[in-house]
């Protein structure tokens, strides 16, 4: 039975060996795409305030604004998210060192690629899946993630304009990439995105979410058969029902790694679904690997 570890922004924000600086959070994130002179830095400065204040509901308001065209947008969060390259001191390096591959399966939340990076760095390659392989390692990403790129050969679709398609504006076979070809696809393409989903309540994913889906039904999968689940920098947003309902139904047994401020907000989760076995640690990121490894035992 497997281990089975989630990983939020927090995380990437406190994985300290980081290149040129860690990811931002929320409420940093937007302005980072403004300094890229792109999409984002066009946007009606009250749209722009609206992501400054809160990511989520600046999200929610340009897809209205745009009527659901968001493709260059995603292209540019993408691209942006996986230029950030780990380091030798990478946290992730360390997570993965301290806890293996066998036994362990590796889950996260964000668009980055430090994971991916972090694994290569060891020698491993990432496997997608909750099927293990030698000289992989597990991971699910089910929010998508910047190298989730429909396979289709770069530059097929050029200058259209895809959106307003309902669930789906473009559903096709997705193929994973390194991080050169990511950063080089964000940059070519200029019709289609990556399979990421929207960064706003619902999670929506508009390119081919079949294989988000089925990302995360892997992930449920092995979270219900799981007896051990740890939860590192994910904040704890009931609202995220994909998640937070899920974990507090789960027999497994909770341990969640976060700050002082996050403490409310779990143990209001923990009430909420009367769940007994969950346990709040005050940890940071780097902190937390040796805590999982002490309970894991591995």
């Amino acid at each position: 039975m497997a281990v089975v570890v989630l990983l939020g922004a927090g995380a990437s924000f406190g994985s300290v060996g980081v290149e040129p600086y860690a990811p931002p959070l929320g409420n940093g994130l937007f302005s980072g795409l403004v300094k890229r002179n792109g999409v984002a830095a066009t946007l009606p400065d009250y749209i722009k305030d609206m992501f400054e204040a809160n990511f989520e509901e600046g999200m929610a308001e340009y897809y209205n604004y745009s009527n659901g065209n968001i493709m260059s947008f995603q292209r540019e969060l993408a691209e942006y998210l996986a230029s950030f390259q780990p380091t030798s001191s990478n946290v992730y390096i360390d997570l993965i060192k301290e806890l293996g591959c066998q036994r362990v399966i590796y889950s996260s939340l964000n668009y980055d690629l430090l994971f991916e990076l972090s694994a290569a760095s060891l020698g491993l390659f990432t496997n997608y899946s909750s099927e293990y392989n030698q000289g992989g390692v597990r991971l699910l990403k089910f929010h998508g993630s910047s190298n989730f790129w429909p396979d289709l050969p770069t530059g097929m679709l050029r200058n259209v304009q895809i959106f307003g398609s309902g669930r789906a504006d473009i559903q096709a076979p997705i193929k994973p990439l390194n991080q050169v070809d990511t950063l080089n696809k964000c940059r070519l393409e200029d019709s289609i995105a990556p399979a990421i989903a929207m960064f706003a309540v619902g999670k929506k994913v508009k390119i081919s979410p079949d294989y988000v889906e089925n990302q995360y039904e892997m992930w449920k999968q092995q979270v219900i058969k799981s007896s051990k689940i740890f939860v590192v920098g994910v904040r704890v947003h009931e609202v995220d029902e994909h998640i937070w309902a899920l974990l507090g139904k789960v027999k497994g047994k909770v341990t969640y790694f976060g700050f002082e401020g996050d403490k409310l907000e779990f143990e209001q989760w923990k009430s909420n679904h009367n769940k007994k076995n969950a346990y709040f640690y005050k940890s940071d990121f780097e902190r937390s690997v040796q805590v999982i490894k002490r309970i894991c035992r591995i």
